[in-house]
C-alpha cells in the first residue's frame, strides 16, 4: 500500500514536472524561404547564378547548333557519300550527340554546386540570425513555416520573421 503511494505521488510529480516545463517552452515560427528571398545578398546571388546558367544553356545551345548543322548536311550528302565516309559521318553525330548529353549532364551538377556554394553562407547567416533571435527573446523551438510538414499552427506561436529581418536590418 505504501509502495502504491509513494508511485502515485511520484506519477503525480513527473506529470507535474512536465507540465511545468511544458508550459516554459516557448514555440516560434519563420518562414526562412521569405526570409532569404528578402536578404540584399540574395539578389546577387541570384545575379551570379543566372550568370552561370546562361553560359551553360549559351554552350549547349551551340553544341546543339552545330548538331544540327552536321546532321542536315548528313542528310543531304548521304546519297553521295561512299559508305566508308557515311560511317565516319555517322560516328561524328553519335560523338557529338554523346559529348552533348554529357555536357548537359555535367552542367545541371555544375549548376547545382554552384548554387549551394553562393546560397550557403546566405542561407547560414539567415540561420545564425533566427538562432539569435531565438535565444534573444528565450524561444525554445523555432518550426520552420515552408515546410509541408507543419499542419497545424498553434494560436499564440510567436512569427519570427519581423524581428529576424530588424535584426538583419531588412526593411522590406
Amino acid at each position: 500500500m505504501k509502495n502504491t503511494i509513494k508511485l502515485a505521488v511520484t506519477v503525480v510529480l513527473v506529470a507535474l514536472c512536465s507540465s511545468i516545463s511544458a508550459q516554459t517552452s516557448k514555440l516560434a515560427h519563420i518562414s526562412m524561404q521569405e526570409l532569404i528571398v528578402s536578404m540584399p545578398e540574395y539578389d546577387s546571388a541570384m545575379v551570379k547564378l543566372q550568370k552561370v546558367e546562361r553560359e551553360l544553356i549559351n554552350t549547349l545551345e551551340e553544341m546543339r547548333v552545330e548538331y544540327n548543322r552536321k546532321l542536315e548536311d548528313y542528310s543531304k550528302n548521304f546519297e553521295n557519300w561512299s559508305e566508308l565516309v557515311k560511317q565516319s559521318k555517322m560516328d561524328e553525330l553519335q560523338s557529338m550527340q554523346n559529348r552533348t548529353q554529357a555536357f548537359q549532364e555535367q552542367a545541371q551538377e555544375n549548376f547545382q554546386m554552384e548554387n549551394q556554394k553562393i546560397m550557403q553562407p546566405i542561407v547560414e547567416k539567415a540561420n545564425k540570425a533566427v538562432e539569435t533571435v531565438a535565444k534573444a527573446q528565450e524561444i525554445t523551438y523555432v518550426i520552420s513555416a515552408d515546410t509541408q510538414v507543419l499542419i497545424f499552427k498553434a494560436v499564440g506561436t510567436l512569427d519570427l520573421l519581423p524581428a529576424v529581418k530588424q535584426h538583419l536590418g531588412i526593411n522590406k
